[in-house]
């Protein structure tokens, strides 16, 4: 409990004084010393291969440590130890990462499971020659696979979605799926979905009509867009947060809610997950270019050298994880995105990018720090110098179709990026959808942590300009 409240040091304290071999790997592992955390682990196997804490453990270290062959080993046989015979959510996660990673090294699901459950029987006869192992293969390949409803509530429901050009292209999978998981909102013209302050628990698709955002200033309104049919709102409820803003219907219009676990759960996410990137890219995008409101006319910008790709280098697991776990990610969102990504070296004042270039790639901070600035009519402003841990330069995934670059980014000093390209993960999507869809709910997650801060600065510079 205390090493999930993120109290590393009294966990450890109590792990030392029970002499828990596998409480002790787990601390290894978050403080990032993998060696330790090897250590520890093959002993506790060795005392008893049949604990599923120690397989768990021993499969996300092997997916840090880039053996996703191992990895997959580990994990299943922690899920058929488990008294549900089922992988817990951050298993689940690290599964689906490590076979679209490395499809050549994991054989499908079915084969997977058989063999895990075959080195658990033979070690189970090892040690009494006359007992039977449970065979609890079925339920995990369902599990692994995906599920869908099925009920005529449902199939109606999805029908109705499928009329909807924005969205009948996800598939009758992905439509079924939302019509099982999703709840249907009608709001009368005027109608208010949410206001600012409110907590958050859904996030909605407009399946008609639409709803607009605005926020209250003590010097007046600021509009923060306009959802219409096809388009997400609400993106808040992806990362915990109060909503940032009011949103209400002009004319009559229908939503469908969706929880966040609807989009970490199995059963046609993949397709809903494309949706949301490129619709939250749409609402960065629209808030980015609300800036340009404040001045009268745009300045010619200042011509940058062209960008540098960087020089290839190299990160051991345990940097790349370290050097992300100031982000704000999760510890599974650390492992996923290092594991994905390639390292880049950038000397000081090094163009990554320049604003309005095609997008290319995301990165994240390894090393250095990166200085994010924007020309507007009024001059240069530099909206951040970000620090190791955090990540930029999403849209370039998020929405292959946008105009461009938002923004200039620079090394500030020397800096080491993790670069993870467009190409690199379209393709591994196309290979593996289902085992992409954890990366691709962490760009969301991305998106609208970046959307929620777009729109708190536009506020900002709402009442500036206001009381100048």
């Amino acid at each position: 409990m205390l090493l999930s409240a993120g109290q590393a040091e009294p966990a450890r304290a109590l792990a030392e004084k029970s002499e828990d071999a596998v409480l002790l790997g787990l601390l290894s592992l978050e403080s990032h010393d993998f060696e330790s955390a090897r250590r520890l682990l093959d002993a506790a196997r060795g005392d008893n291969p049949f604990d599923p804490r120690t397989a768990s453990a021993r499969g996300r270290l092997a997916f840090l440590e880039r053996r996703f062959g191992d990895a997959v080993a580990d994990l299943l046989e922690a899920a058929l130890l488990r008294p549900d015979g089922l992988p817990d959510a951050g298993d689940a996660r690290f599964l689906k990462a490590a076979r679209a990673l490395a499809p050549k090294e994991v054989a499908a699901w079915p084969e997977a499971v058989s063999a895990a459950a075959a080195r658990l029987e033979t070690a189970a006869k090892r040690l009494s020659p006359g007992m039977t192992w449970p065979d609890r293969t079925a339920a995990l390949v369902r599990a692994l696979v995906s599920r869908g409803a099925s009920s005529e509530g449902a199939l109606d429901r999805a029908r109705r979605l499928s009329e909807i050009p924005a969205v009948s292209a996800l598939g009758d999978r992905a439509l079924l799926a939302a019509a099982s998981g999703g709840e249907l909102r009608r709001l009368a013209a005027g109608g208010v979905l949410y206001r600012e302050g409110d907590p958050s628990g859904e996030i909605s698709i407009v399946l008609a009509g639409s709803i607009e955002m605005s926020r209250t200033t003590p010097v007046g309104p600021q509009p923060l867009g306009e959802a219409r049919v096809g388009d997400f709102v609400g993106e808040e409820a992806l990362i915990g947060l109060p909503r940032a803003s009011e949103a209400r219907a002009p004319k009559p219009a229908t939503l469908l809610g969706l929880t966040p676990e609807f989009f970490s759960e199995d059963g046609g996410r993949a397709p809903w997950l494309r949706h949301l990137r490129a619709g939250l890219a749409r609402r960065l995008a629209h808030l980015n270019d609300r800036f340009h409101d404040f001045f009268p006319g745009e300045k010619p910008r200042p011509s940058l050298p062209d960008p540098s790709g960087g020089a290839a280098t190299a990160l051991s697991a345990e940097e790349k994880s370290r050097s992300l776990s100031s982000g704000g990610l999760s510890s599974s969102d650390r492992f996923l995105f290092g594991a994905f990504a390639e390292e880049r070296r950038f000397p000081p004042e090094a163009v990554i990018f320049r604003e309005g270039d095609a997008g290319d790639a995301i990165y994240a901070v390894a090393s250095g720090r990166v200085r994010i600035s924007r020309h507007l009519a009024g001059g240069e402003e530099a909206f951040a110098i970000l620090p190791p841990g955090e990540i930029f330069g999403e849209m370039a995934v998020l929405d292959p179709a946008a105009s461009g670059r938002s923004a200039d980014a620079r090394a500030h000093e020397e800096t080491i990026l993790l670069a993870l390209s467009r190409s690199r993960f379209e393709k591994l999507e196309r290979s593996d959808p289902e085992g992409c869809a954890d990366l691709s709910a962490l760009l969301c997650r991305l998106a609208a942590r970046r959307c929620v801060e777009t729109a708190e600065r536009l506020v900002r510079w709402k009442m500036m300009a206001g009381f100048g």
